[in-house]
């Protein structure tokens, strides 16, 4: 009888010690965020920004058990959106993917999460491009913003056709000096007129000097205050859109000049341009329609690796052109230096909402789109919309530049460029504050009515002063006034 007791107690405790293995099996199965959700706005666009972060995030769903809800509102919607969900707490977003000149809309109402130290260390935050630390990822020296895309806008040209000799020959015939990558935009002007409307690749079609964004919408916005900083950015000077005291410096001579010319050099592009955008732009130049473009880093990548180019090996990569001439707005004079401000006009960048109620959540997230890794792989891709932002960006990784259409040689042109234009301490960058999009819709209103010679580039701009010294009554001047002294980290 003891020995059927003892077997009846042994086959318990095994089996107690079974349903025990099995329980500790299901808790270390059971994944980091399981039954944890979180909602994250981003812009409607195809694969380029929102493309990675919808194809990632069904990854990291797997990996943690996680749900990742994505909103993704038309580019138009979106800050309406944003607006809205700060004011009713109804509506929740983890986590904002926005354009740096979005972010101050979300601070101002206190509901940007500073970036905590673990997930500094976990996105390499030390290898973070200096540039992009102090213009687009801080407010006030305290850091808000991950750094997924780092912009900068470049100059791209046609190595093949400006080093023709036959060409080099001509064009210093009729303009004096030698054709060469033009160093200020009167020298870009001359190279425009000069290529404009012949078949100077002798493929049977009728080619054009330039393509730039002339379409309604913030390409070309941007795009023009990329051109105007040459005469309008004064060295050591941060104040570019108002001064101090938040009046507007955009009906300025420098900025009218440079409106002026804007305007003018059109008839050196496609019959077309005032439709173009940024898109069009990059289609025109990989076409082999125009010898010269200003963008973004994507033309440098779409030049190589799209399927539409015809261009490939034959593009070159230059720093912005500058000036001789730039205006001092503080003394209203003119002075006979040389001018050439970079432009980081742009830049897309993960914001953790505040009040979410799953913060580390969505702080992993952001930290696995904005990691070293992922913007390494995705920095090579031209679809991908996102651009170098760290030092690691623009010093390693040829093997993977090669396995996307460059050469060693023409990687480093290309990230030497970029690295050239991060290097420099003049620097232009957006308009941060809230009623950033106010501003910029004003602007965008009357530059169209001066491309379409509806208005003087003078009348335009005056009636761009005006509306803007409206918009900061009505969101209060001392308000405006504090908010663009932490944007510009004054």
């Amino acid at each position: 009888m003891k020995t059927i007791n003892l077997i009846i107690l042994i086959c318990i405790s095994f089996l107690f010690l079974a349903c025990q293995d099995k329980d500790n099996n299901n808790i270390s199965s059971k994944k980091k965020y399981e039954n944890q959700i979180i909602t994250i706005i981003t812009p409607n666009f195809d694969k380029k920004i929102t493309g990675p972060i919808k194809k990632e995030a069904k990854k990291f769903e797997e990996e943690t058990g996680a749900t990742l809800r994505i909103v993704y509102p038309s580019w138009d919607d979106m800050v309406p959106m944003i607006k809205e969900s700060l004011d009713d707490d109804r509506i929740n977003y983890d986590i904002f993917v926005v354009f740096s000149s979005w972010g101050g809309s979300i601070l101002s109402k206190d509901n940007a999460q500073e970036i905590p130290d673990w997930v500094k260390r976990k996105i390499d935050w030390d290898d973070v491009l200096p540039i992009y630390k102090e213009y687009v990822l801080s407010w006030n020296k305290k850091d808000f913003f991950l750094p997924y895309d780092g912009d900068c806008v470049n100059l791209y040209y046609r190595k093949d056709i400006l080093s023709n000799k036959i060409y080099k020959q001509k064009f210093k015939k009729e303009f004096g000096y030698e054709l060469s990558v033009p160093k200020t935009w009167k020298e870009f002007n001359d190279i425009s007129k000069f290529f404009n409307d012949w078949d100077w690749d002798d493929d049977g079609e009728i080619e054009y000097g330039f393509a730039g964004s002339r379409r309604k919408g913030y390409g070309t916005i941007l795009l023009f205050f990329t051109q105007a900083a040459a005469y309008a950015k004064y060295p050591n000077d941060k104040e570019f859109y108002f001064d101090k005291d938040m009046n507007p410096k955009i009906n300025n001579p420098a900025f009218v000049k440079a409106l002026d010319e804007y305007i003018a050099i059109m008839k050196y592009a496609p019959k077309q341009i005032n439709n173009f955008s940024p898109a069009e732009v990059r289609q025109s130049f990989i076409a082999g329609e125009v010898v010269l473009a200003i963008d973004w880093a994507d033309l440098g990548t779409m030049a190589q690796n799209s399927k539409e180019s015809l261009v490939k090996d034959k593009v070159g990569f230059a720093t912005l052109p500058g000036s001789n001439q730039v205006y001092n707005s503080k003394t209203s004079k003119w002075e006979n230096i040389y001018n050439s401000p970079s432009s980081i006009s742009g830049n897309w960048v993960f914001v953790v909402n505040k009040k979410t109620k799953n913060k580390q959540l969505a702080f992993d997230f952001a930290s696995y789109m904005s990691s070293k890794e992922m913007t390494t792989k995705l920095i090579t891709k031209g679809s991908s919309g996102i651009n170098p932002s760290r030092y690691s960006h623009l010093t390693n990784n040829f093997e993977q530049w090669k396995e996307n259409g460059f050469s060693k040689q023409l990687a480093k042109e290309y990230l030497n460029t970029i690295s050239n234009e991060l290097s420099n301490k003049n620097v232009l960058i957006d308009i941060r504050i809230p009623g950033a999009d106010m501003y910029y819709s004003s602007f965008d209103k009357y530059i169209n009515k001066a491309i379409k010679g509806e208005l003087s580039s003078k009348e335009a701009l005056d009636l761009t002063a005006k509306e803007w010294n409206e918009i900061t009554q009505k969101l209060g001047l001392e308000k405006q006034k504090k908010f663009y002294k932490e944007s510009i980290n004054e």
